[in-house]
């Protein structure tokens, strides 16, 4: 080959050795960038790509992101942190800092801490395995198959969002109607409190006109019946026997009861007799009391002179005073002593029946009666009345959402069982935490107001709400709960959570928030759209 090389002509030869020459030139040229570019590649790594063109080379040296230190370029991505903000080591977990981009070829892109990249484990979040480039560990690219479950899941939750938005369709017919059939009430309410007040008015006129021409009782007088004050006056006889007969026996127990206290044996300590004795004394000291305070005698001696005073001609038609006569208070006072002494020896008298007069105390006239229960009745109708505007009004002024669609679950309550504890929760009511052990219940508070967004006008203004007001904590503040409401097909509360001392978190599904924004006739800013999914 050589001595065919020689035999050549030398322009030609000369032209051969230029053309190697120079296909060497642009082989090494190509080498060279393509070493460049693969280290620059190594500085991207864990870089998103919208960041991507700040860590292009530019010259010797780089700038951390946040301007707090000027590095060499090579010192990007060498495992030792530099910046203050991480930025010089988006791809490995020298920056505590720092996040680690997972570009996720195929499926969806995500950042995972940098302090999990090259740790041995397959981070779920990078489905491309980019996260353990080291060697130690090889990460299968699995994003073709995560992305093909994340649509089969993303396609059930529109079929669930869709079935939401057509309650929440009808959650909003329903709450017309509500709101309607409020507005209605009121107005029929307010008609029927002016009656009632005008009812009111006039049973008030009709009862003090009664009262007004209603004569003194002390001159009415009630028709007598002599055979009616005989029995009376025998009865009472019969009863003063009773009682004197039953001082008789309390004065034989009390005689029997000081003799066993004087003459028992001392020395022979019996617990049953010391009980008896300690009891004779201190009821001794009661019952002298009582009989130092007895006014019997002296009743009595005034029952009799006035019921002697009375002429026989004119006991049939004796006034009934509207204060207990004499007989009647002493009728009382026997009968007082007599359950006094029977219950301090417990006996019971069963055969017996206390006396009721029957004009101790005045029936009222019935006309009177009557006018004074319709004007009573009147009063109670307008109260009533006056709660219930009450009520309604409350309803109407509440927030039940951007087209009045949580008035259809205005006070329907849902519980969540944690094991420990039963979370119950009323929309628009009360939320309660309530022990399986011992069943003990807790108040978490009362809604309070939506904080969703700052603005009512914002859809997510309506996804959270705030139930305050709580039982206090020890040493901490009032309990209350933050509502996260989620789309979902029906109502159901996901988890329970206290993030911080006495504040609970809950998460809830509900069609009432599965909002259509491809038909969205609210006008609302699109800007602000929450997705649900």
């Amino acid at each position: 080959m050589a001595h065919t090389f020689s035999l050549i002509d030398p322009i030609k030869r000369s032209l051969i050795i230029h053309i190697l020459i120079l296909e060497l030139v642009i082989l090494s040229f190509f080498t060279l960038s393509a070493y460049a570019k693969v280290d620059n590649l190594s500085k991207l790594l864990g870089v998103e790509e919208s960041k991507a063109h700040l860590y292009e080379a530019k010259g010797p040296d780089w700038t951390c992101l946040d301007g707090s230190a000027t590095i060499p370029y090579e010192a990007i991505n060498d495992d030792f942190c530099d910046c203050t903000d991480g930025s010089d080591e988006p791809g490995t977990s020298a920056c505590p800092n720092s996040k680690f981009y997972c570009r996720n070829v195929g499926h969806i892109s995500s950042f995972i801490s940098s302090s999990r990249v090259n740790d041995g484990v397959c981070e779920p979040e990078c489905c491309d395995g980019s996260d353990e480039y080291d060697g130690k560990i090889k990460c299968p690219n699995t994003c073709k198959e995560t992305n093909a479950e994340y649509t089969k899941k993303l396609k059930e939750l529109e079929k669930l969002r869709t079935q939401g938005i057509r309650i929440r369709k009808e959650y909003i017919e329903k709450g017309r109607k509500i709101k309607t059939k409020n507005a209605a009430e009121l107005n029929r309410l307010e008609i029927e409190l002016r009656a009632a007040k005008i009812r009111v008015k006039e049973r008030e006129v009709a009862l003090k006109k009664i009262e007004d021409s209603k004569p003194d009782t002390e001159q009415l007088a009630p028709k007598g019946n002599r055979e009616r004050m005989k029995k009376l006056h025998e009865r009472i006889i019969a009863l003063k026997g009773d009682i004197n007969k039953l001082h008789e026996q309390i004065d034989t127990l009390l005689s029997i009861l000081k003799d066993m206290k004087n003459n028992h044996n001392q020395n022979y300590h019996d617990m049953a007799v010391k009980t008896a004795i300690k009891a004779y004394d201190e009821f001794l000291e009661e019952y002298n009391k009582d009989m130092e305070t007895e006014d019997g005698d002296e009743v009595e001696e005034n029952y009799e002179d006035n019921y002697d005073d009375i002429p026989d001609k004119e006991k049939p038609q004796i006034e009934e005073p509207s204060e207990p006569s004499y007989q009647e208070r002493f009728l009382e006072m026997l009968w007082e002593i007599k359950d006094g002494v029977l219950e301090l020896f417990g006996l019971q008298d069963h055969k017996s029946k206390r006396y009721h007069s029957s004009s101790s105390s005045r029936d009222t006239p019935k006309e009177l009666s009557d006018a004074r229960d319709a004007f009573e009745e009147a009063e109670q109708e307008q109260k009533d009345i006056e709660n219930h505007i009450d009520e309604v009004k409350s309803k109407l002024s509440q927030d039940y959402g951007l087209e009045y669609e949580f008035a259809a679950l205005d006070n329907e309550c849902f519980s969540y069982d944690s094991g420990e504890y039963t979370y119950s929760l009323c929309m628009f009511g009360s939320a309660t935490q309530k022990s399986n052990k011992d069943h003990s219940s807790t108040d978490l508070g009362n809604f309070a107001k939506w904080i969703g967004a700052e603005s009512s006008n914002d859809p997510r203004y309506y996804t959270r709400m705030l139930y305050e007001d709580g039982a206090r904590c020890w040493n901490g503040p009032a309990r209350s709960v933050k509502l996260y409401l989620e789309c979902g097909a029906d109502n159901q509360i996901l988890s329970v959570s206290e993030p911080e001392k006495c504040e609970y978190h809950m998460r809830m599904i509900s069609p009432a928030v599965c909002l259509d924004h491809n038909n969205d006739h609210n006008n609302h800013n699109t800007e602000h759209k929450h997705d649900e999914l």
